[in-house]
């Protein structure tokens, strides 16, 4: 069983994941992570800022290098909304292929909607109920996918909204920490743009990214509405950096925590859903188990 690996540019963070694919799940042989902050300021340039293009590239060529040291000596290299959104993301792609002769493939939002949907299938495991579709939320930090599909048949529905975490955030939290005025602007914003989608009865709603994973260590309670609007004013009360040290999260990833949560609940809200999922696979899992079938299939991945 061989490893593949998987390097996601993402406009928060970009992570390593070289794994092993053993029933349908991904198993971690190692992952790496660092904060290059790429979306920082594109939705208000168009741009990624410059100093941050030499500092990405050199770590993508990092982790190639660490994933070959693990079995994996051909990475795919993954580009979600921050590179593709910029104008200069070209710019990036040229430096990685100089700096690591690695090509970047710019994911489209559909595709990144199908490999998070996929991930989030094979992490959720063999105990939940596909007795109705999920309701997928892909929470990245510049965009959100929302897809609507099942375990067996995949997407049927999908689709890709400017609300990431780092953009909201950039959007309507002006203040840190926020005011509860900013929240209600973001929530109302948030269920405005929602589609327009009757879900089947017993529709779970799932949440997946680096945001949702970290709700969990804030809060072991049920995710209702409630609950997550309560969680939202509660690390309110604190600027991000005193909440990122009692906590224990970047400083970067405590900022864009109260959006990110006001978007969930304000999601959940529209879709009068119970309460939300967290699953801890998303798109670098969905790419791992795409690049084992087509190696299964003799397809090059």
């Amino acid at each position: 069983m061989s490893p593949h690996a998987v390097i996601d540019v993402g406009s928060n963070t970009i992570h390593l994941l070289v794994g092993e694919v053993e029933n349908g799940g991904v198993f971690p042989v190692t992952g790496e992570k660092v904060s290059a902050r790429l979306g920082s300021g594109v939705d208000e340039t168009g741009r990624i800022e410059e100093a941050r293009i030499p500092v990405a590239a050199e770590a993508i060529s990092l982790f190639a290098r660490l994933a070959a040291l693990n079995g994996a000596p051909e990475p795919a290299v993954l580009a979600t909304s921050a590179v593709r959104d910029a104008e200069n993301g070209p710019d990036l792609c040229r430096e990685v292929l100089g700096k690591a002769g690695l090509e970047v493939r710019l994911v489209s939002g559909e595709e990144e909607a199908l490999l998070g949907f996929r991930g989030a299938v094979s992490a959720l495991g063999p105990d939940f109920s596909w007795e109705a579709p999920a309701l997928v939320v892909d929470l990245g930090g510049g965009s959100a996918q929302i897809i609507l599909g099942d375990g067996t048949d995949g997407p049927e529905k999908q689709v890709s909204l400017p609300l990431g975490s780092n953009r909201t955030t950039e959007r309507f939290t002006r203040h840190d920490p926020p005011k509860a005025g900013e929240l209600e602007a973001l929530s109302d914003a948030v269920i405005e743009m929602m589609p327009g989608w009757g879900l089947p009865e017993g529709t779970e709603i799932v949440a997946i990214g680096g945001s949702a994973r970290a709700i969990l260590r804030l809060t072991k309670d049920q995710l209702t509405v409630e609950r997550l609007r309560t969680l939202a004013a509660e690390i309110s009360q604190k600027p991000a950096a005193m909440l990122a040290r009692e906590e224990g999260l970047a400083p970067e990833r405590a900022r864009v925590m109260p959006a990110a949560i006001t978007t969930l609940a304000a999601i959940l809200e529209r879709f009068d859903r119970p309460q939300l999922t967290v699953a801890r696979g998303g798109i670098r899992e969905g790419a791992i188990l795409t690049m084992a079938e087509e190696a299964r299939n003799g397809k090059r991945p």
